[in-house]
């Protein structure tokens, strides 16, 4: 305060003025922390270790070699400023790649990351009504695709959703409250998600398959109309999902904002792609609203391809186009059954 009266001014001043706020020119000077503890598999682990930062700094040091540049180190006044410093010098040199350091047992270690391009819609459901429609051989084809897809893909059915279960109590716990008109329409969705037509749907597409060689199937078969024509071209084209020598697009899901003691969880790709019976009933018109208010609240997970480095990383950091394929080509199906 008497500062404040030394420096007083004749007439008001809404500015930042050096005389009465000389305080804002102070540095302050980072202090890096001694102790960063975590919990891995019930075991607490102090991460700011001699161990830790000699392994960084290996790390770093390996990877910078493989891009062909010296990397210049300050270890700085304590390892937990050293390993501070390690990750500002190797962030500097990987361009637009992110980079995180991340606890992996009971080390850290360097992980880069860089996301994906997701495609044009926000959910990418597949619905499989539309298999009601079609002939008994297309319809059999269809569903073996779906199959084979779905679990190469790492993707689930509403069968094993807990957010569809957790919605089907909701809704019967709600009946008695719901609008007459609307009744009827929400026991009989009900009935078919838990034991009826949509229920044994997913259930066959989840355990069945009615082709040992599906693409030969897809070849031989005939087109009897434009939809038809379209929808097998589709499937032809999707066998590039399938196979065990394929990725899952699953397995491009990856946090890097994770955090142990966060108070919200993000939306999982599970529930951003996935297998559904229809896109017009309550029961995703529930599942949609959901997940929209949990992403106002957190954000979602989205494909992004990680690499791990080590201090015997012997490639540098590069990235497939399965995601944006993967997307392209659903958005085809979607445009075509939707």
């Amino acid at each position: 305060m008497e500062c404040a009266k030394r420096s007083e001014q004749e007439k008001t001043d809404y500015g930042a003025q050096w005389c009465r706020n000389s305080f804002l020119k102070t540095v302050f000077v980072p202090i890096a922390p001694a102790h960063i503890t975590r919990d891995w598999m019930g075991e607490r682990y102090n991460y700011v270790t001699r161990e830790n930062y000699d392994y960084l700094v290996r790390t770093a040091i390996r990877y910078a070699s493989l891009l062909g540049v010296e990397l210049k180190h300050n270890p700085g006044s304590s390892i937990g400023e050293g390993i501070s410093n390690i990750y500002d010098e190797l962030d500097n040199i990987i361009g637009e790649i992110n980079l995180n350091i991340e606890p992996y047992e009971d080390k850290l270690q360097f992980v880069l990351w860089k996301y994906h391009h997701w495609g044009d819609y926000t959910f990418y459901w597949l619905p499989v009504k539309f298999t009601e429609t079609l002939n008994p051989r297309l319809k059999k084809i269809a569903l073996s695709f779906i199959h084979q897809f779905m679990h190469s893909n790492g993707m689930i059915t509403t069968n094993k959703a807990s957010d569809v279960e957790w919605i089907l109590e909701w809704a019967e716990d709600s009946l008695n409250e719901t609008d007459p008109c609307d009744r009827k329409e929400y026991k009989r969705a009900i009935k078919s998600y838990q034991s009826g037509k949509a229920f044994n749907l997913m259930k066959r597409i989840d355990k069945k398959c009615y082709y040992r060689n599906l693409p030969l199937a897809i070849q031989r078969y005939a087109p009897n109309n434009e939809f038809e024509q379209q929808l097998i071209d589709i499937f032809r084209d999707g066998l590039r999902f399938i196979g065990k020598d394929k990725p899952s697009i699953m397995s491009y899901g990856y946090d890097p904002l994770e955090d142990e003691d966060r108070d919200y969880h993000p939306v999982d790709m599970e529930r951003m792609i996935r297998v559904v019976y229809d896109l017009d009933d309550f029961v995703s018109e529930w599942m949609m609203d959901w997940a929209n208010g949990e992403l106002r609240e957190s954000y979602d997970i989205s494909p992004a391809t990680q690499f791990v480095l080590s201090p015997d990383t012997d490639q540098i950091y590069s990235m497939d186009e399965y995601p944006e394929t993967f997307f392209k080509w659903f958005d085809r199906i979607c445009n075509l059954i939707g």
